[in-house]
């Protein structure tokens, strides 16, 4: 009996050794591929990888001619590296982990031109739904129009109803509050009665101003003086319950008559909004102007937070993933996180050369940073940190620093970004509400970002004093015409700005934050249409002003005087009543200083 099939055996191992040699010879292109795959779930469009090299004997792997298109510019790059070499350590990788123990990046470059367009044609569910949820709050998020339509023009006052005002509904409201609270307060008052003690004092003060010392002895003057002050201690309780009374009354009532106020102005307000009028009581009108600015960039800020979230997910809680294609039912596999072992991908450190081009204040050469890039920080145990340093510039001074930290050790995510870039070029934008277009040229860009779980707070500012103006074509009439004339003084208010600085400020949930938006171009155009079109603002305010008097003046009034009244009434009789208590306790206190003086 032979021990071995030979005839069976030499096969099996030349099927072998056909495997391995294909398996070796396509490792390189299986590899490239799955980079692909990969950075075109995390970035949420196409990555392109030119070659890979693969030499498992020295634990390393070389990616050539890396692409990654731009979400947001399909046409041009987002990161373009023309050599990434990676140290991995080959014995975690028969345990299906990757870590990487030093990562090289050399020949970075940004925005470079693509010759095919880098859009997805099928993105990844994940990275769909975190897009459609920005999409979403981005959605939700109202940018004012600076609309000058109707200035210069007859001013429209027949879209303002009295059924829209919130004056006439409130107005009857007041009535009938003012006419319960008189109820309320004569009740009060009746509680209140001060004759029994004013009666009582006026005994006493008969009493004190007969008395004499003599004829009463100490005994009998001390129980006088005691009765004395026992009334009037109670005169003065009474007179500081009136007070008191007095007081809450004046208080509710001036309440009333403020509700009255505050609502017509708010009429007002909302009259003015029906004709589409600007804001030019605000100081500043930058969220008309640059709101679209500030979502389009808080969009890709929003994507990124969400992508880290995502790739680094915090804590130990098991991860679950769409199981692969079966026959019966597709599920879900759900992976439990070991802490005692290696993360499944695990960048320990990696180090990158970085190119701007140009001739610009921050073109030049950079020295980039990255420590404890996993996809299970929890079981890594450390954050991840990312630095960036110039090392040489083409021009200007040393002004270029980032600096990230993303804490998602613990089931809470604590994330900061500090990032300043100078002599960038800043983005150009049409300001269509001005009719002028502006090139921010190269300027200066300033984030910091502080993340605690759900909450997110931080700015961004866009600063530069190498702008440039351009007039856009009207489509309204000549300078002598209205629109023509709104124009002009629009183009006079902008064209005299010779820097721009633009901030925004974000805070709240990360899923939803809020922005305030302020610019020095906001405010001058603000203060320039306040001087420049002050007349025909006042003009049409005093129309609106008048229509929502007409409509509203005879409910306001009513219910403006019918408050008036009560307080009136209420104030004369508490008045009466006080000066009666304030005339016996005066009376009283004289008349306990003849019998024991010094008292």
């Amino acid at each position: 009996m032979r021990l071995f099939r030979w005839r069976a055996i030499g096969p099996l191992c030349l099927l072998l050794c056909l495997l391995v040699a294909i398996w070796w010879l396509l490792l390189d292109r299986m590899v490239a591929r799955s980079v692909e795959m990969v950075g075109a779930n995390l970035v949420g469009a196409r990555v392109d990888v030119g070659s890979a090299d693969v030499d498992l004997g020295a634990g390393r792997v070389a990616i050539l001619g890396l692409q990654a298109a731009n979400p947001d510019s399909p046409m041009r790059n987002l990161v373009e590296a023309e050599e990434i070499v990676a140290d991995i350590r080959v014995g975690a990788l028969l345990r299906k982990k990757v870590v990487v123990e030093q990562v090289s990046v050399r020949g970075v470059r940004f925005g470079t031109e693509r010759s095919e367009s880098g859009e997805l044609e099928n993105p990844s569910p994940e990275s769909g739904m975190l897009v459609r949820r920005i999409n979403a709050w981005a959605d939700q998020i109202r940018i004012p129009e600076l609309s000058l339509e109707n200035l210069g023009e007859a001013v429209n006052v027949d879209a303002i109803s009295v059924d829209s005002l919130r004056t006439p509904a409130l107005a009857l409201a007041t009535v009938a509050s003012a006419d319960s609270s008189r109820g309320v307060w004569e009740e009060r008052l009746g509680q209140l009665n001060p004759e029994p003690i004013i009666d009582s004092a006026g005994s006493i003060i008969s009493r004190l101003n007969n008395a004499n010392p003599l004829s009463l002895g100490i005994t009998g003057a001390r129980d006088l003086v005691s009765s004395a002050r026992s009334t009037l201690t109670a005169v003065r309780s009474v007179e500081s319950n009136l007070q008191a009374l007095d007081s809450v009354a004046r208080s509710e009532l001036d309440g009333l008559q403020q509700q009255l106020t505050t609502s017509r102005e708010a009429d007002y307000r909302y009259a003015m909004g029906l004709l589409q009028l600007p804001s030019l009581n605000s100081p500043d009108l930058s969220p008309n102007l640059f709101g679209g600015l500030a979502v389009v960039r808080m969009e890709r800020l929003l994507f990124w937070l969400g992508q880290a979230e995502r790739f680094l997910p915090p804590g130990l809680n098991p991860r679950r993933f769409a199981a692969s294609d079966r026959t019966r039912m597709a599920g879900t596999t759900v992976k439990f996180p070991d802490p005692y072992g290696d993360p499944d991908f695990l960048i320990e450190s990696a180090d990158a050369d970085l190119e701007i081009g140009g001739a610009g204040g921050a073109a030049g050469q950079y020295a980039a940073r990255l420590i404890g890039l996993t996809n299970q920080p929890a079981v890594y145990g450390e954050p991840m940190r990312f630095f960036v340093e110039r090392t040489g510039g083409a021009i200007g001074p040393s002004d270029v620093s980032v600096s990230a930290f993303m804490d998602h050790v613990g089931e809470t995510v604590r994330d900061s970004l500090a990032a300043r870039v100078a002599g960038v070029q800043l983005p150009n934008i049409e300001l269509n509400g001005l009719g002028a277009a502006l090139n921010m040229g190269e300027g200066t860009s300033d984030l910091i970002l502080s993340r605690a779980g759900d909450s997110l707070t931080g700015r961004w500012r866009w600063s530069s004093s190498d702008i440039e103006w351009t007039r856009l074509a009207s489509e309204g009439g000549g300078s002598g015409e209205p629109e023509g004339r709104v124009q002009d003084f629009l183009w006079r208010a902008v064209s005299g700005v010779d820097d721009v600085d633009i901030e925004v400020r974000f805070s709240g949930s990360v899923r939803g934050p809020s922005l305030a938006i302020g610019s020095n171009i906001g405010r001058a155009v603000a203060q320039s249409l306040r001087r420049e079109l002050g007349r025909e603002v006042d003009r049409a305010e005093q129309q609106v002003r008048a229509e929502v008097d007409r409509l509203v003046s005879q409910q306001f009034n009513a219910a403006s005087s019918r408050v008036d009244a009560v307080q009136s009434d209420i104030a004369s009789r508490v008045g009466v009543q006080l000066d009666e208590l304030t005339t016996v306790r005066e009376e009283l206190e004289r008349a306990i200083r003849r019998l024991v003086p010094g008292a």
